[in-house]
């Protein structure tokens, strides 16, 4: 996928040029930053479940790298993003194929009083899988630790990232520690609720396949609920458009296992779904499914959390299952 390529040159061009930058800017920051403790994280998930843990705290400043309504494939880091990282006391990022940025940007930086933290290193990954469906892309060499970046969507990883998370901002404010703890498993109990009247629908089930016109970021949700998947890309896919014989492919498969629900993902405006949808007829409907990956701006400006965008799903899991 040479556009990633393209896009990691352009993030190594400005983790260049932003280094001087940072130079002085370290400096200046050191004398006027103030004195909350700055937390910066690169994806939504990290940032609902670091924002649940502190609560109401007033001394922490929480800051999500990406921003609401932008697609992590296709960020890059600007030179203030990079500031940001550097005078953080905690930096906490996923990695893997769709972060590829952040091991050249903090070889980059000066970080030995930084916390810095993994969250996919708490969780058990799994590698990119073969998608039914799936619009075949231009193979290129893969990293060795390759693995599907979007750990969130399983209930059994969120618990694990909100524990990791809740060990390592009480490690840079102790006094904290046990709020942290109560608020963390205030939140995990919520997942856990959620968890459940998920599996109830799945214990449900008369059909296990669910199909996406789209992406498929859900791999983990998928694995963890036994469910089966057709999809037009594989989740780190950087196309927008399936061919022909993709859609062929999927408008096939809906009619042959009378799949009533074609899925797509949030920051997507659903049309092909929709176009699938009315071809196949027979109150085939086209349903949005939210996947974490990121969250629109309005729903960001709602508060919108893990929890309420799971109870989303229930409904369309409802409907493609049931």
């Amino acid at each position: 996928m040479k556009i990633k390529k393209i896009i990691l040159i352009i993030a190594l061009i400005v983790i260049v040029l932003a280094s001087c930058i940072i130079v002085f800017k370290k400096r200046d920051n050191s004398e006027i930053k103030n004195d909350k403790l700055q937390v910066v994280v690169s994806n939504f998930a990290s940032y609902d479940f670091i924002r649940a843990i502190v609560g109401e705290s007033d001394n922490v400043e929480l800051t999500f790298l990406l921003g609401a309504g932008k697609d992590i494939h296709s960020y890059e880091p600007t030179a203030n993003d990079l500031i940001k990282i550097q005078n953080s006391d905690l930096f906490v990022y996923v990695g893997g194929e769709a972060e590829s940025w952040t091991d050249k940007v903090l070889s980059s930086l000066d970080t030995e009083n930084n916390k810095i933290i993994c969250i996919a290193d708490f969780v058990d990954t799994i590698e990119e899988q073969e998608i039914d469906g799936a619009e075949e892309e231009e193979e290129e060499e893969e990293e060795e630790g390759t693995f599907d970046e979007h750990i969130w969507t399983s209930p059994a990883n969120a618990i694990k990232m909100i524990d990791a998370l809740q060990k390592a901002i009480a490690e840079i404010n102790p006094e904290k520690t046990e709020e942290y703890k109560q608020n963390a498993d205030n939140y995990i109990a919520k997942i856990q609720k959620m968890d459940k009247k998920v599996q109830e629908i799945v214990d449900q089930k008369v059909r296990d396949r669910l199909v996406f016109a789209d992406k498929m970021p859900m791999q983990y949700f998928i694995q963890y609920y036994d469910l089966q998947v057709t999809a037009a890309f594989s989740g780190c896919s950087t196309e927008t458009e399936p061919s022909a014989s993709t859609i062929a492919y999927i408008e096939d498969r809906v009619k042959e296992e009378q799949i009533p629900v074609v899925l797509y993902i949030e920051l997507n405006d659903g049309r092909i779904a929709k176009t699938i949808a009315d071809e196949v007829g027979n109150g085939t409907q086209a349903m949005q499914i939210q996947t974490l990956h990121n969250v629109s701006l309005d729903d960001f400006q709602n508060g919108e959390t893990w929890v309420s965008l799971m109870e989303r799903n229930l409904d369309v899991l409802r409907k493609a299952l049931l």
